[in-house]
């Protein structure tokens, strides 16, 4: 029984079909299909009741589900112990993020980290909603943006990495047009830029102290990526809520000016959400431990630096981890 077989059943159990299963290992789909039939011949049994759709574990796959489970726990757990004996960081590490912050929270972490791990084969993927939850088994670890939703990720270890707050943002040109907001109830008489997560409209939560504002943005401009968002917020286009780091740089570049800056949401947590037993991994508890210890410094990493100087700068701003 080869290993990388029991792995392709347990992704396929996971997501449900051959088609996700290829998508979340990297695989063809073709290469998937073939590791399941193996599987299935070495075992003398279909795992899987197979639709047009879907694939629903049988009774043979359910019975055979806990034990694929504890093969794969095995094998982590072997090559985490010879490694950790060894004190040697070394092989691959697959890592994956929500997409929305990625270029700019995730990468830089990730990139400092790999700078200083070169001996390593960094994976780092970008996945959406279910998607990424959908992956959690062939990835050593997600990098969750918010609380984790529950039960998806109850068997999953959380380890708080750091938080951030978003803020109100507008150009100097739309001020300057319409008047500077004095009190987030004169938000309402503004041009408002909008946040649509899929399923509605971002609330914008603020505090200053013990004072709570929230407001149901009426919006003259909506968007699903906050790239489009800060974009519109630098063209004049009105007053946008985003993540103070996400633009930071706009700020220090006076293409945006924070409105209300002592108003401020609650803070959004950062995750690594990772099997318990992986903890045990030297590639993967230092890696936590490094995007853990430079959180706060990445706020100002410069995420735009294309010559070599900048890049190092930029770099050494964050500790040796």
């Amino acid at each position: 029984m080869q290993i990388d077989d029991v792995l392709v059943f347990l992704q396929i159990a996971s997501t449900g079909s051959l088609s996700a299963a290829a998508r979340a290992a990297y695989k063809p789909k073709a290469t998937i299909s073939h590791q399941l039939r193996r599987l299935e011949e070495e075992l003398g049994t279909e795992l899987f009741t197979r639709s047009a759709n879907k694939l629903v574990l049988n009774d043979a796959g359910l019975s055979f589900l806990d034990h694929a489970k504890n093969i794969r726990r095995a094998c982590e757990r072997g090559i985490d112990a010879a490694r950790r004996s060894r004190n040697i960081t070394f092989g691959t590490l697959r890592v994956a993020s929500s997409g929305e912050f990625s270029s700019n929270l995730v990468g830089p972490l990730v990139l400092h980290f790999a700078r200083h791990h070169p001996q390593l084969r960094l994976e780092v993927m970008v996945l959406r909603g279910d998607a990424l939850l959908r992956s959690r088994d062939s990835l050593d670890c997600i990098l969750y943006l918010g609380e984790p939703p529950m039960p998806q990720v109850a068997e999953l270890t959380a380890r708080l990495l750091g938080r951030f707050s978003f803020g109100l943002y507008a150009s100097p040109s739309y001020l300057a047009r319409n008047g500077v907001p004095q009190s987030p109830s004169e938000l309402r008489t503004h041009e408002l830029i909008g946040f649509h997560n899929g399923e509605s409209t971002t609330l914008w939560e603020l505090k200053d102290g013990e004072r709570e504002f929230s407001l149901h943005p009426s919006t003259k401009f909506l968007t699903n990526d906050y790239w489009v968002l800060k974009l519109a917020a630098i063209h004049d286009h009105g007053i946008a809520f985003m993540p103070t780091f996400f633009a930071s740089l706009e700020v220090a570049n006076s293409l945006l000016t924070p409105v209300l800056p002592e108003w401020r949401s609650p803070e959004v947590p950062m995750y690594a959400l990772f099997a318990s037993h992986r903890m045990a991994n030297p590639n993967l508890r230092t890696l936590i431990d490094s995007v853990s210890q430079n959180f706060q410094e990445i706020f100002d990493y410069d995420y735009y630096a294309c010559r070599n100087d900048a890049l190092t700068n930029s770099d050494n701003r964050l500790e040796r981890v």
